[in-house]
């Protein structure tokens, strides 16, 4: 499959998973569900660079989507660690996406360097 097809279908993902349960608590014997919409304020950087990294995978140059990729890692990882075992499976999931984003973004960008090397 084509890397920007892949950077995009993980941009999408992220996304998605913004929107899906991050954390849960129990009053008595109902369950609740925050997502990233709840949380708001700093959240929504994580919707916008999930949408960012789907436009990124466009762009020749892949420096763009590894800021954007990382920033998206750093701040899933941060709200996974304050969150701790309350922590839901969308916000594990953005984390995993956000992470696999990065990694494909730094495999371009290596990729692309080999490729300048050679010209």
């Amino acid at each position: 499959m084509d890397k920007r097809v892949v950077g995009t279908l993980l941009g999408i993902a992220g996304m998605l998973l913004w929107f899906m349960p991050w954390t849960e608590f129990s009053m008595g014997d109902m369950d609740f569900y925050r997502t990233g919409s709840h949380v708001g304020g700093i959240a929504y950087i994580l919707l916008m660079s999930s949408l960012a990294s789907a436009v990124l995978s466009w762009v020749p140059q892949p420096v763009p989507r590894i800021i954007v990729a990382a920033l998206s890692t750093l701040l899933s990882g941060y709200f996974w660690l304050s969150m701790g075992e309350v922590a839901a499976w969308g916000l594990v999931g953005l984390c995993m996406v956000s992470g696999i984003s990065l990694l494909d973004a730094i495999e371009e960008h290596l990729a692309f360097k080999r490729k300048e090397k050679l010209k």
